[in-house]
């Protein structure tokens, strides 16, 4: 694995007992999405990437992150495939990926109109509220993620646990349910898991 030369990190706790784990890189190297990164034996996943500044997602765990361990790199992600204008376009991140489809939808505020994110976990690292944006195959669904609200994004989430708002299942449920809709004809489809 290859050590990635930074900053000292540092952490901060979000909803649900999800970690972000914040740090600058000392030389130049380029994350892709669905990058992989380890601090100990910890997985994060970059959620932002703003130059050389990258925040980290990490799943809720026991573990406490020793900030004084190397961060390497797993796995460097790869670049998103083009995307056409206009055409309907599905994003989809289950888990720790749901840092991945947040980072893909960074880079394609512009396609926020003809999107749709999908986000399935046991919780979610942000604090759930009522979507602003009508999805019409879910009118019952209404709990979304602020900040892909904020950048334009209808998005939905999707728990086991029971989450007031969120469809009751998985993402392979959620998207068998997808498909017997009508009015989404998704022909792009970006998943992440």
């Amino acid at each position: 694995m290859i050590t990635l030369p930074h900053s000292i990190p540092t952490q901060a706790t979000l909803t649900n007992g999800w970690q972000q784990i914040s740090f600058s890189l000392t030389l130049p190297f380029t994350l892709e999405v669905g990058a992989r990164l380890s601090l100990g034996n910890l997985l994060l996943a970059p959620w932002r990437i703003n130059g050389q500044h990258i925040d980290c997602l990490m799943q809720p765990n026991d573990a406490t992150p020793d900030l004084t361990n190397p961060i390497t790199l797993v796995h460097q992600g790869k670049a998103l495939p083009h995307i056409v204008a206009k055409q309907p376009l599905l994003i989809t991140g289950e888990a720790l990926a749901i840092a991945d489809a947040i980072l893909a939808a960074s880079m394609l505020k512009q396609y926020a109109e003809y999107s749709l994110i999908l986000l399935s976990a046991a919780n979610f690292p942000c604090v759930i509220k009522p979507a602003r944006f009508m999805v019409n195959d879910f009118p019952e669904l209404i709990a979304a993620c602020p900040l892909l609200e904020d950048w334009g994004f209808a998005n939905r989430l999707a728990s086991t646990t029971g989450l007031a708002g969120c469809f009751e299942g998985d993402m392979a449920t959620l998207l068998a349910t997808l498909t017997t809709k009508t009015t989404h004809n998704q022909q792009q489809h970006l998943a992440f898991y």
